[in-house]
């Protein structure tokens, strides 16, 4: 429509178009109307955001692969060594003092350990407490050797690296004092040699031991100290490594094979969600290792009392420690006699086998990360992914040759029934590990161009390179 409009002496042609119609809203009978109705949330929801943290944390991935499961079996083995210590710790008295059974003066600690021999389930407990601490310190060992082996404890792993390594110290020492416990004539000369091991230490030995084993072992004060130790402090420091060392992986995300490289964007992890897949898989193992740590210890009995008898009842002088302590036992067999002094400390074989020696294992082991030049040639880059140990050749060939090491005093501890002499024993100890390093170091070189894995300098690296964008908080692939 048009129309002409005045303004002064102008005249102003306009149009104006009608404004559209503005529809009508559609009324809805009652009867059909949908009403949404927002479900309440739970109890729990409203004050814990289960939801939220399950969202957060619920979606991490986690690889499918079947050596990574060696560290979840170190965990769940000190879930059963807490469940089946809290049980025998019911029955357990820690105390050394004598009481009278029957027309006979025992121990008390050894008295109830006679009790809970006798009670069947009781006894089957005591046994999976055994086997379990095995099992813990096997899968552990394991586990370490694979990640030495295939490199990722290196950068940005070696905080990681290092709390697992104190996580293996301290569960060593939870298995040396569990020896304690017991109180029979084999407890009492195991822990006898621990002692006189903390005594042997320059300058402060005397008051270490005194502090650790409660006065001169054996006194009044000393299964109660080591028990406290065993039970408690240990066990606290073990879980608060544990929670350290998890929330650390989960921060960093786990580390994976190589062929994950080719299937997934850099910065993903090519796995399933811990809830409810891992979580179903851990639960699995969880009661697979219960059931079969149950059947062990129904047919393989532990360390029974009257193989020893208590204090003072037999000879032990040719007492051996389990397989995880077998090794400074038997390098204490390979050093000859020898006591001198430096400033006004005292040295002997003790201190050097005991302490010196396994302390220069753990230190290797322990600074790994740093000592490996891989980890120190480029500060900028990442390792995320599992290297074939034959692309490692120094590191494989000095990890076989450390072990090598370790496995001539395995014998060594078997030195008099193997009729072997210092002399042969440090023949071998030089000779196997240099053979073995030399073989392995080698063999490895000689088949480094036969790489059909990936390659860690090609497509396939297994560093982040300078420049490449890497997510803060990373981001998962999620397989079936």
């Amino acid at each position: 429509m048009q129309e002409i409009m005045r303004s002064g002496e102008q005249i102003v042609a306009a149009t104006v178009i009608a404004a559209p119609a503005q529809p009508q809203p559609t009324v809805v009978p009652p009867s059909q109307a949908t009403v949404r109705v927002r479900k309440p949330k739970s109890w729990l929801e409203e004050r814990l955001g289960l939801d939220d943290l399950m969202e957060k944390y619920g979606r991490k991935a986690f690889p499918v692969h079947t050596t990574f499961f060696l560290g979840e079996m170190s965990l769940f083995s000190f879930v059963i060594l807490v469940i089946t210590g809290i049980y025998l710790g019911l029955l357990y008295i820690p105390s050394n003092a004598e009481i009278a059974i029957g027309d006979q003066k025992l121990p008390q600690a050894y008295a109830s350990v006679q009790f809970i021999e006798s009670l069947p389930v009781a006894n089957i407990f005591r046994n999976v407490h055994h086997w379990s601490a095995h099992l813990m310190l096997a899968s552990i060992i394991l586990h370490s050797l694979r990640i030495l082996f295939f490199g990722t404890y290196r950068k940005p792993r070696e905080l990681n690296w290092v709390i697992g390594v104190v996580l293996f110290a301290l569960t060593l020492a939870a298995a040396f004092l569990g020896y304690s416990l017991p109180y029979d004539s084999f407890s009492l000369t195991a822990t006898g040699v621990g002692y006189g091991i903390a005594k042997s230490v320059p300058y402060i030995g005397n008051i270490a031991a005194d502090l650790t084993f409660g006065g001169t072992y054996p006194t009044l004060g000393s299964i109660p100290r080591l028990y406290t130790l065993h039970i408690f402090v240990i066990p606290l420091l073990l879980a608060g490594g544990i929670a350290a060392h998890m929330a650390i992986l989960v921060k960093q995300k786990h580390t994976q094979p190589g062929y994950a490289k080719r299937l997934a964007e850099p910065g993903k992890v090519l796995g399933v969600p811990l809830a409810p897949y891992q979580a179903i898989l851990g639960i699995q193992l969880l009661l697979l290792m219960f059931g079969t740590l149950f059947l062990l210890s129904a047919f393989i009995p532990v360390h029974p009392l009257s193989a020893y008898g208590p204090p003072g009842a037999g000879s032990s002088s040719d007492v051996k420690p389990d397989w995880y302590l077998l090794w400074v036992y038997g390098f204490l067999k390979m050093l000859p006699s020898f006591d001198f002094r430096i400033l006004g400390g005292q040295f002997n074989q003790e201190f050097v086998g005991g302490l010196v020696f396994p302390g220069a294992i753990f230190g290797l082991y322990t600074f790994a990360p740093w000592l490996d030049r891989t980890n120190r040639r480029v500060l900028n880059r990442y390792y995320e992914y599992l290297e074939p140990p034959r692309q490692g050749p120094l590191r494989m060939a000095v990890g076989l040759a450390v072990l090598a090491f370790i496995g001539v005093t395995f014998l060594a501890a078997y030195k008099e029934q193997l009729n072997l002499s210092l002399l042969e024993l440090w023949l071998l100890a030089i000779a196997v590990p240099g053979i073995v390093g030399a073989a392995v170091y080698f063999g490895a070189k000689s088949g480094a161009h036969n790489r059909t894995y990936f390659d860690p300098t090609g497509e396939d690296a297994h560093e982040v390179v300078p420049g490449t964008v890497v997510p803060a908080e990373p981001t998962y692939v999620l397989s079936d």
